[in-house]
Order: C-alpha cells, then structure tokens, then sequence
C-alpha cells in the first residue's frame, strides 16, 4: 500500500466518502441493526422501507428539533443506493429485494471493531496461530518417513491422553475463560467469512459489467467478447481465491460434512455446561444457512454472468440476421432497376452474362401439397353401462388422498448438488434426496432432464435408483442414466 493508492482510495471508495456524509450514523447504525443484528442476508425492498421508515421516527423522538432527519426513507434508500452504493436493489421472482453491498460490509466492520468488544481473547488466537502452522508444516511435507513419523507421533499422544484418563478417571477441560474466548473468537471469524462473501460475489459483477461495456463498443466483434468473458471466468475460477471459494462450497454442501458440521453446532447448543455461553449467540445456530445462503449468492452471480453471455450471442446473431436480411434486399432492388439493361445486354452480347447467387433455389409446387385427409369417426354401438348404486370406500379414499410433486423442490435439489460440482447423475442424487414419492417423483426428475437442455439423458447406460413409495414400500428401478450439468457450462 503506498500513498497513491491510499489517495485514490480516499477519493473514490464508497466506504472512505461515507465518512464524510450527515447521514453516517444513521446508515450504519440503521444497516447493522437491519441485517446483522436480524441476521438477515436479503430483506425486501417494502420491508427495509418500513423498517427504515420506523426507525427514522425512533431517533428523531431522542434527538433535538435541529438534529433530526427530516428526510423519509424513500430519500435514504435513493441515496444509499444511486450514489453511495452502501445498498444493492435486485429483482427477484418474488419481487425486489435488498442487500449490503461489499462497501457497506466493510463500513459496518469498521465500526464494529471501534467499538468495545469486551473481552479481548489472546490465547485462543495464539493456540489457532499454533494449529494452523502445525498443519502447514504436517501437511507440506511429501517425505512419506517423516508423514510416518508424525503420525505415530500423534498416536503416541492419544494414547498417552487416554492412559492419563482411565488412570485418573478425570479429563482436562477447558475453563470457563478458555470457552468464552474460543466461542468468541468462532463467531469473529464467522462474521467475517460472511462479509467476505460479498467480496467475491462482487468479482462477479465486475465481470458481468466489463462484458456490457465491450458489448456498447460498435466495433467488437463477438469472439472477442466472448473471449474477455471467457479469459476473465477462467482467471477468476483459477485463481487462490476462486479455488478457494470451490473448496468451500465443495466442503459445505457435501452430505456428510454437512452433517458433521450441523451435529457439531446442535453438540455445542446441547451441552448444560454451554449454555450460558451460546443462549444469545444466534450467529453461531444459524452460521450453516447462513454460509449456504451467502455462497448461493455468489453461485447466482456467476449463472448470471453465464446467462448475460447467452444474451450477448443471442443479441448479436440477431443482428447480423437483420443484416444479412437487409444486404439480401438491396441486391433483390438492384436487380429490379437494371431488370432493362440485363435484358438488352444479354440480347446484344456475343457472351451471355449472369448474375450468380449462392444456394440452390427453394422450389414449392402446388401438387406436393397433401390430399384433405377426414379424420376417422368413431361410432358407438353400444349404450354405456349404468354405474353402480352403492360405490366403495376405499376407491374413494384412494380418489381423494391425491398428491402432488412440487418440481420447484426438485429443482433445489438439483441446484444444490451442482453447486459443489459440474454434472451429478440421478443415482446420485437421489442418495442425498431420496424418492419418497414413488415412481411419480422419479418421472418428474425425467421430465426436467427433458425440457431443459444442458441436462442429458443417455439411453445407452443404465442407472439402478432406490425409490420409496408413498405407502413405505421400498423398491429398485432401472432407468436410463440421467446426467444433470451447470448451466454455466
């Protein structure tokens, strides 16, 4: 960091020309109040108005006539989101929505560590310093003797530990201090993972913006705006921070870490001895949906960046079809007006002269047409049959108890797996979501397959699935293999 950029920083970066503003306390205070103290991620747009709206009218009733906001909360939400870009509007299925953007995350952090934060915890900061080299030094090594040795090492260790306690029939625990320190230094650490996110979700957008403004330029040619997005995509995924972000959304989404991670948080919300440590911490009970919903954000980010690209092909085959349709018209109205001079030339000329246009000629001829066909009229010779008086229950029952298979669900499903890697096949998928709904649910997964076309049905291979049915009954089918992909590539 030198001086040039500390200047350019100071004039230019939202966060840094929000110190300045009159506004300042409200939007920080209003923003950390909304999302972090809520623990939200995204609020609609009518929500965060009425809310600011209400909160606007709380500090004016502490502050003196002179020093209130006499401005609503239309004026703050314009403002935080046109100029100062502390906010992001985005429209969504279900409406607008608002979020923090990457300035207002750090504003908001700076704050927070201005702020008192009680307990300052060095110990469990050292240990976690001592961990994480321990495992840089462990796990670099590619001396297979020395691996050997480290982990005989540690079995020397665990076995110690546990002669001391069979021995003693005591453990050593932690204390109350250590367990305080630890669980706060967990939830620092979690918060800003959280901010973080928006930082690459930021990246994203960078991108996206860099391909509309080449898109503007009259002069680029398609394949150069693919190739900038494309070489921008592969520097971001390729990059420390990108593989990163793919370690640990890969991490997170699996099945089994999943489990492990909610059964770790649910153990620390279980233990008596906790309790009085983690009743108010609703950061660390929600950190798993949490992190699921902020890395969904950054993976929306990049399919709208695969989707802006999809437009940008689009967009501009249109174009050049409009072209060619237009340059196919002015030739068509140069032959019409020189239609005489043709004729004569070709009378007078010793050499027949041509005209020559590629393609063959479409020819329609009448008779190719096909013959009014009737369509065939079913005649019935038989009156029906009369229904029965007395009908039974349980074709009733069976009438009633319908159901019905939610294909947006089945698409979460989808989306989810997909995060964490490019394509997964229906026998995979079903293993973390099992069939509960019979062969209906397994058709509704085809259908899906069908109608959209980055998936694949291969009917060569053969997939064995597990189903269950509605009634408990477990079965195994054999389907062709189906292969969900990204629409990213």
């Amino acid at each position: 960091m030198d001086f040039s950029t500390v200047i350019r920083l100071q004039k230019n970066d939202p966060a840094f020309l929000a110190l300045n503003k009159a506004w300042l306390p409200l939007a920080v205070s209003f923003l950390h109040y909304a999302f972090k103290q809520k623990h939200e991620v995204v609020l609609s747009q009518e929500v965060f108005r009425d809310r600011l709206d209400a909160y606007i009218d709380h500090i004016n009733n502490t502050l003196a006539d002179a020093e209130q906001f006499s401005h609503d909360a239309g004026h703050y939400i314009d403002i935080w989101s046109r100029e100062s870009d502390l906010i992001r509007i985005r429209n969504r299925n279900d409406g607008y929505v608002v979020q923090l953007s990457p300035h207002a995350e750090r504003l908001i952090g700076w704050f927070e560590e201005l702020q008192n934060r009680g307990m300052i915890g060095t110990e469990s900061r050292l240990r976690n310093i001592l961990s994480l080299l321990d495992e840089v030094v462990t796990r670099s090594t590619e001396d297979i003797e020395k691996r050997l040795q480290q982990l005989h090492e540690r079995r020397d260790e665990i076995n110690a530990e546990i002669a001391h306690i069979e021995e003693t029939q005591q453990v050593d625990g932690l204390s109350d201090v250590q367990i305080r320190e630890r669980l706060n230094h967990i939830s620092g650490m979690a918060a800003q993972l959280l901010r973080d996110f928006s930082m690459v979700e930021e990246r994203f957008r960078e991108m996206a913006r860099t391909i509309q403004q080449a898109q503007l330029n009259p002069e680029a040619k398609r394949g150069d705006i693919l190739g900038t997005a494309l070489d921008a995509d592969e520097q971001l995924e390729e990059s420390d921070e990108g593989r990163s972000f793919r370690a640990f959304y890969e991490l997170l989404t699996h099945p089994e870490q999943r489990e492990s991670f909610d059964e770790l948080i649910a153990a620390v919300y279980d233990m008596p001895r906790l309790n009085k440590f983690v009743a108010e911490n609703t950061v660390l009970q929600r950190l798993t949906s949490h992190l699921l919903d902020a890395g969904e954000r950054v993976n929306q980010s990049n399919q709208r960046l695969a989707e802006h690209l999809r437009r940008v092909v689009d967009s501009r085959n249109v174009i050049e079809s409009r072209r060619v349709q237009t340059l196919a018209q002015e030739i068509k109205y140069t032959i019409s007006q020189l239609a005489d001079a043709i004729i004569s030339l070709m009378t007078t000329s010793t050499r027949p002269s041509f005209y020559a246009f590629e393609g063959e000629p479409d020819v329609e001829l009448p008779l190719e047409r096909p013959l009014f066909d009737p369509p065939e009229q079913i005649k019935a010779t038989e009156r029906p049959r009369a229904a029965s008086v007395q009908i039974d229950v349980e074709a009733l029952i069976a009438l009633y108890d319908t159901f019905y298979i939610d294909d947006s669900i089945l698409r979460e499903n989808i989306d989810r797996l997909l995060m964490s890697r490019s394509e997964v096949t229906l026998a995979e998928l079903v293993t973390s979501y099992p069939i509960e709904q019979g062969m209906a649910e397994v058709i509704s997964y085809l259908q899906i397959a069908a109608r959209e076309p980055q998936h694949r049905i291969d009917r060569d291979a053969r997939d064995t699935v597990a189903i269950r049915t509605r009634y408990g009954e477990e079965k195994q089918i054999d389907v062709p293999r189906i292969v969900y992909r990204r629409t990213d590539l």
